[in-house]
């Protein structure tokens, strides 16, 4: 070490103080002597960092706001040795004590001074919110537009003027960003002030593959604090050209951020919540309803300021945005809530504000005016009964009522199965029972034409929405199954008609005794798959239930839960296979038959419940209902240490999936419920909005089963489609695209239209 950097001092421990002035000054020069051979290690003072006189006193004028002293230490520092950069026991120099001071004549007299650091004191005066402080270090020769964003670490390196408070990566306009400073961050911006947006999460450039191997905990944090200043209001308010859609995408990213970054879930989530607070606070400053149609109406490439907000039709592209992104508070925002209630009731002959009892005494009048509404829609789709028939919540009600007369067939389809059963003679005759390709009843052929209408529905909306947005609705699933078994329903009948009817073979026989048909005969598969399609079409009508304020909650949490049960099925399956598998292992060697013999005329025998992999796997899956026996785990043979194995296999099987799994699951489903409980409002307005947008789009006004006639308005579209697709081919015309077409109808426009 140089002689000038350190000194060494030797502080004897106190004990040892008090024991010296108790001996004899030749005796404690020897026992000092000692003690400093056994001392511990030498305490270092680092001199360099020592103030002297000057420096101190310079300190306390720039602590005290005593600008002539201050003054009078600069003009001295040609005499007397004075560092401008010196910190005090705080590791603040003289300019961060002014900025905290909010002292600014002495910030402009030190800033007169050369070699002085500023960085941590423009970091300081942006915390304090001074616009004027900041504009005056800002302003300094020395600070560069590149230093106010992505520059400040290199600034910062370069200097060796680390801040204690915030790290390398907090640049001025970063930390202005996090403090919402709207002034001070117009200002830096104005300077040409950049934040890069992080590279995404599994970016392998080169950049970011050194940070990652360096250090990455700072990697992180360095994402983190460059998606909190993204994330600010103010930021979005001076930089983006439309702070709502900005907020919507920069919440999405965060929500995915969370999904991945499971070291830091809370703060993205903290995040991507804020984005979504932001936008239902610009939102909540609509004091309209034209404001709030502008708002929602606004198309997310488009630019002109000459925007039509008085049309008669709307596209409420931002709501459908805004449901893509999943934005639950914006969409149940109140003042977006108003505007869809308005346009889902309009056209709706009863009027919400004369009382419910009047609404339900015309819902029920328009639902016996079904098949004449339908009609007259046919006719005269432009007239005012072809209006009503287009409004959203007619739509709803009669696909509702259409839906409800389908499910009413199924029923009497089932009992009138029953009725042909009670007049067939079990030993044979040529009944419905022992047909093996019978033809399609009244009652069956009306169920037909429904799925035809249901199918052509299905249809229509997957050209309509496009396969992928198809595909992202999980009602849509249960659609496409109900359909596809309905379908192989029609098909397979129709084939065992032709078979059984149409040819001439001896050998297939048309009525023969249901007992003695083959396992796989079509009729049997027919009615197998109608049967599953009828349990889909029953648990359909859930869908309807998301219009209601008391069962659309339970509808939701249903779903949640089904969720959580899926989870659990895969922790079970894990469990019951290991069980499974070893006692199909125990038992592999036993009869798979045992005879039981009630009498001594009546036996029968009895399959072996862990014979193999299969019969154990049931037996272990209805035991979870208690549809075993306690004897299962017996064999003929004296093996009494094999069924004690196995009565303890059992046992324990019971208590982990019963008494651990189950109670496990129940928790997860009260979870899930609460959930959505503790939210039940804000869900339920959500997934109400997408089940109303569904129905807001012109098209589809006719319910299945009279959307399959051919309508002169189709013929009409028909032919228009052709004339277009050859004007398309010659050049003199052009689609727009169907997402940005306005088909919504305006609330109040034919009214307002009247008035004036």
């Amino acid at each position: 070490e140089s002689e000038n950097a350190t000194t060494m001092l030797l502080i004897p421990p106190p004990t040892m103080r008090k024991s010296s002035r108790q001996i004899s000054t030749p005796r404690l020069r020897s026992r000092n002597h000692t003690l400093a051979n056994s001392a511990p290690p030498a305490v270092k003072i680092r001199t360099h960092d020592m103030l002297n006189p000057q420096e101190r006193r310079f300190l306390e004028a720039a602590e005290m706001g005593d600008r002539p002293t201050l003054a009078a230490c600069l003009e001295q520092k040609n005499i007397l040795p004075l560092n401008v950069n010196a910190v005090d026991s705080m590791g603040r120099t003289a300019i961060e004590i002014a900025v905290d001071n909010e002292n600014n004549e002495i910030v402009e007299l030190l800033l007169q001074q050369e070699n002085v650091h500023i960085g941590n004191a423009l970091l300081c005066a942006i915390r304090e919110g001074v616009y004027r402080t900041v504009e005056m270090l800002v302003n300094h020769p020395s600070i560069t537009k590149d230093m106010l964003g992505e520059g400040w670490a290199h600034y910062i390196e370069s200097t060796e003027a680390a801040s204690n408070e915030y790290s390398s990566d907090i640049s001025p306009v970063i930390l202005a960003a996090h403090l919402n400073q709207f002034e001070i961050l117009q200002m830096l911006l104005g300077k040409d002030a950049k934040i890069e947006k992080p590279h995404k999460h599994w970016c392998v450039c080169e950049v970011c593959d050194r940070e990652r191997n360096t250090d990455s905990l700072h990697h992180s944090l360095k994402r983190i604090n460059t998606y909190m200043a993204l994330a600010s209001p103010a930021w979005m308010s001076l930089t983006s050209p439309d702070p709502i859609l900005s907020a919507f995408k920069l919440s999405w990213e965060l929500q995915n951020l969370a999904k991945i970054e499971h070291e830091f879930m809370d703060r993205y989530i903290q995040l991507s919540e804020q984005c979504t607070q932001f936008a239902c606070d610009l939102l909540e400053q609509c004091r309209s309803t034209e404001e709030v149609i502008a708002v929602l109406n606004k198309e997310q490439s488009s630019h002109d300021e000459n925007i039509d907000v008085w049309a008669s039709k709307l596209s409420l592209s931002r709501l459908k945005l805004a449901i893509k992104y999943d934005q639950k508070k914006f969409v149940s925002h109140p003042h977006c809530q108003q505007l869809l209630t308005s346009i889902w009731y309009e056209g709706f002959p009863g009027r919400k504000q004369r009382g419910s009892w009047w609404n339900h005494v015309i819902c029920v009048f328009l639902i016996l005016l079904w098949p004449v509404l339908a009609l007259c829609y046919i006719l005269v789709p432009k007239s005012r009964v072809g209006r009503i028939v287009r409004s959203p919540f007619m739509k709803f009600l009669y696909y509702s009522i259409s839906f409800g007369c389908f499910l009413l067939l199924l029923t009497l389809a089932t009992f009138d199965s029953y009725r042909y059963e009670k007049g067939e003679v079990k030993g044979g005759g040529k009944t419905r029972a022992s047909d093996r390709g019978p033809p399609p009843t009244i009652i069956e052929t009306l169920v037909l034409i429904w799925v035809v209408g249901m199918l052509w529905s299905e249809v229509k909306q997957l050209w309509e929405e496009g396969f992928k947005k198809y595909v992202y609705q999980w009602w849509n699933w249960l659609d496409f199954i109900m359909m596809c078994l309905y379908m192989c329903t029609v098909s397979i009948r129709v084939s065992a008609y032709l078979i059984f009817n149409e040819t001439r073979d001896e050998a297939k026989q048309r009525y023969v005794v249901r007992t003695q048909w083959n396992a796989y005969e079509p009729m049997l598969i027919a009615e197998a798959l109608f049967a599953v399609a009828n349990v889909f079409s029953f648990a359909r009508i859930i869908y309807l239930f998301q219009t209601n304020p008391y069962l659309g909650p339970l509808q939701i949490s249903l779903g949640c839960m089904l969720v959580d049960v899926a989870k659990f099925c895969f922790i079970f399956i894990l469990i019951i296979s290991s069980f499974s598998i070893g006692l199909a292992q125990l038992y592999w060697y036993y009869d798979p038959y045992t005879p039981v013999c009630l009498t001594a005329f009546n036996c029968r025998q009895e399959q072996n419940a862990f014979s193999s992999i299969a019969s154990s796997y049931l037996t272990l899956l209805w035991s979870l209902f208690s549809i075993t026996k306690v004897e299962d785990t017996d064999v003929i043979e004296e093996h009494y240490f094999t069924e004690f194995i196995g009565s303890g296999m059992f046992i324990v099987y019971h208590m982990t999936s019963i008494i651990v799994l189950l109670n496990m699951l129940i928790a997860m489903m009260s979870h899930s419920f609460q959930r959505i409980n503790d939210a039940a409002d804000l869900e339920w307005k959500f997934h109400r909005t997408k089940l109303w947008m569904a129905h807001f789009d012109e098209g589809s006004s006719l319910a299945p089963p009279f959307n399959i006639i051919i309508t002169p308005k189709a013929i009409y579209y028909f032919c228009c489609s052709i004339v277009n697709a050859i004007r398309y081919i010659c050049g003199k015309y052009h689609y727009a695209k169907s997402q940005n077409r306005a088909t919504i109808r305006r609330p109040g426009y034919s009214r307002k239209r009247r008035h004036n």
